[in-house]
């Protein structure tokens, strides 16, 4: 399978923004958008919770971003880096985002303070 590209990525999300203003336009008073047989519903709405772990800021920050599901299970993480309006990111491996999770987070979900 290819990589799917950024470009792609921007393109796909173009195209579905479009589609969902048009048919807001013709939205009428008998049928909600979602009631529409051109909408595209979706699969489902899923909740997940974002812990950001700051290593720096400022001119240039870095650091760990870990994503759990409602349920508090660790799904994925990404290292991060950003500078003045740039931004990249790149996943964390299974074994680089256990030791993430065990050296910066003591292998349990941050409760709320």
């Amino acid at each position: 399978m290819d990589e799917i590209t950024k470009q792609q990525v921007l393109k796909g999300l173009q195209n579905e923004i479009k589609k969902i203003k048009e048919l807001q336009k013709k939205e009428d008073d008998e049928k909600s958008l979602n009631e529409r047989d051109d909408f595209r519903n979706p699969l489902s709405i899923e909740k997940e919770i974002e812990v950001k772990i700051l290593l720096s800021w400022g001119g240039g920050s870095d650091g760990y971003k870990l994503t759990f599901s409602k349920e508090k299970e660790l799904l994925r993480g990404v290292y991060f880096m950003a500078d003045w309006g740039t931004y990249n990111e790149i996943d964390l491996s299974e074994d680089e985002l256990n030791l993430i999770y065990e050296v910066y987070l003591y292998s349990e979900f941050p409760e709320e303070q």
